[in-house]
């Protein structure tokens, strides 16, 4: 099997393996964790929490195995709204179908009871995607010279 060489972009992002998959994983490890922590209480929202961590984690997979022909910035930009739309979704889903359920709330499950827990990570996300866009932006510029 060849080894895939990753496109080049031409701003501050470029693939690296241990940046991805560790950015992917804490992105979606949460709610692994809360789905265990669901489980006994609120199995179908559990079941749910994981297939989201699949879901995310798939498309991870999918964009680096395609490194070859992405650029590293839209690719890191499409993974972070994958894990803030599917965690979004996530904690909806717990809200909606258990309003009011207290999660134990030690700061690994990432589970909360407050209900704007899924527009707060909307906005996280959004956040970072900007902050990300500004350093994609200065890399680029730096790149092409004064």
């Amino acid at each position: 099997m060849a080894t895939k060489t990753p496109m080049q972009g031409p701003g501050s992002f470029q693939w690296n393996a241990g940046a991805w998959f560790g950015g992917q994983l804490g992105g979606t490890a949460w709610m692994l964790a809360g789905a265990a922590a669901l489980a006994p209480r609120a199995p179908t929202v559990a079941v749910a929490w994981a297939a989201g961590f699949v879901v995310a984690n798939a498309v991870g997979a999918a964009l680096w195995s395609r490194r070859d022909r992405l650029m590293p910035y839209p690719a890191i930009q499409a993974m972070l709204a994958t894990c803030g739309v599917v965690g979004a979704s996530a904690l909806a889903f717990l809200h909606l179908l258990h309003p009011g359920l207290v999660v134990d709330r030690r700061p690994w499950y990432g589970i909360s009871d407050e209900p704007l827990a899924a527009p707060g990570l909307l906005l996280l996300i959004a956040s970072l995607m900007a902050w990300l866009h500004v350093m994609e932006r200065a890399g680029r510029k730096a790149r092409s010279g004064p």
